[in-house]
């Protein structure tokens, strides 16, 4: 999905299909689709124009990415091939120095790699390092 700029949209104003597809960048038929297959809620159904309120395009699209979002644990990665939240193969976990510097503090950061254990593909996962974190990394 796209990232879609939603300050263009105004809550309290209708919308009709074609004035989405020219303020989102998509196509007419993709905005009809959400309609009918996709719950975008329309102000009155079987009038034509449908009419889409602005708060109701802004809810669907945050749903829409809320689901797409994918949560990972500290030892958990996400697969781009498989689609998923997977754990790297045993052994295969590497932490490496990026030699870029993050926050105001200037921590170093780090990544940490390693191997799918479903599909073999590579693995990659930045870390965020607090102070307290800094001296228990290896690399």
């Amino acid at each position: 999905m796209q990232n879609y700029n939603l300050n263009k949209i105004i809550s309290k104003r209708s919308y009709n299909s074609t004035e989405i597809s020219a303020m989102l960048g998509i196509d007419r038929k993709t905005v009809r689709r959400w309609i009918k297959y996709e719950s975008l809620k329309v102000i009155e159904t079987g009038v034509s124009p449908a009419l889409v309120m602005g708060a109701d395009l802004t809810e669907f699209i945050k749903s829409k990415r809320k689901k797409r979002k994918m949560e990972t644990k500290e030892n958990e990665f996400v697969c781009f091939k498989c689609h998923k939240v997977v754990k790297a193969k045993n052994g295969s976990e590497q932490i490496i120095k990026t030699g870029k510097k993050m926050g105001k503090n200037n921590y170093e950061q780090f990544k940490k790699t390693g191997v799918c254990e479903h599909c073999g593909t590579k693995l990659n996962k930045f870390l965020g390092v607090s102070q307290r974190d800094y001296q228990g990394i290896r690399y």
